[in-house]
């Protein structure tokens, strides 16, 4: 039996790469669990890329089996569909299921999921932070992700490559709940100001008006990483890493 009041709560689960290995060796590995959707694999050259794509999506589903059966031996019989809204394919895009609004995202060495009610858009994504890479973000960050607002925000902060980062990892939430994903500018996409940030701080959610009527909250994830969850409604979010991966309950975020 499920979890009863999923359509009333946001719930993300946040793992390495190795803790996803872990759990999956109990049902076949993700090759086993994924089916032919673990085919998509082969589509990346580099092995790490390979398996970070069959974590994530691994991932994503054993969270979603124990949301809606409390049991991640159901996470193979799961139905999870894609289409992509610029092209038509079903090989990939915004991944969709029939009972809840779910998301995820991965960098090489951390995934995260998401699954929230049927009836709001939902997207979530996880950036490799400072502490990860000490380099800062790329040449011309700036101009390519930020608006002229959030440029001017950025530099007066004592941390600004964070800062830029916490912005990319909203960006990309947001543009993944809204279905657009990066065909829309990310400079066009403000998430920035004096209230966002504090938000961030307090691990509330903050309204966006663009690229729709968002809420937006930064979830606490290890110090290498960022990460960020977008949803059209605030909702309690509670994260179900311990349950999945460890000995403890899940743990509500307040509102």
């Amino acid at each position: 039996m499920g979890i009863d009041n999923s359509q009333s709560q946001i719930f993300y689960v946040v793992a390495t790469a190795r803790e996803v290995e872990l759990a999956a060796e109990n049902f076949g590995g993700p090759e086993q669990i994924l089916g032919t959707e673990a085919r998509r694999a082969t589509d990346f050259l580099q092995a790490e890329d390979r398996q970070a794509f069959l974590g994530a999506r691994t991932l994503l589903r054993l969270l979603l089996a124990h949301v809606q059966h409390g049991d991640l031996a159901m996470a193979a019989q799961l139905r999870i569909s894609r289409r992509c809204t610029s092209c038509g394919s079903v090989e990939h895009g915004k991944p969709a299921s029939p009972e809840h609004s779910i998301s995820l995202s991965r960098t090489r060495k951390m995934f995260i999921a998401a699954v929230g009610p049927k009836r709001i858009d939902l997207g979530v994504d996880i950036e490799r932070g400072p502490g990860f890479s000490p380099e800062g973000v790329f040449a011309g960050f700036d101009d390519v992700a930020l608006t002229a607002a959030e440029r001017r925000l950025v530099r007066r902060e004592a941390n600004a490559d964070r800062v830029r980062l916490i912005a990319w990892s909203a960006k990309e939430a947001l543009l993944k709940a809204s279905g657009t994903g990066l065909r829309q500018e990310p400079s066009a996409v403000p998430v920035l100001s004096a209230r966002a940030l504090r938000a961030e701080r307090e691990g509330q959610w903050t309204e966006v008006k663009r690229p729709a009527e968002y809420q937006l909250r930064w979830l606490p994830v290890p110090a290498t990483h960022v990460s960020a969850l977008a949803a059209s409604v605030s909702l309690p979010v509670v994260e179900l890493s311990a349950e999945l991966f460890g000995d403890g309950n899940g743990q509500l975020l307040q509102r």
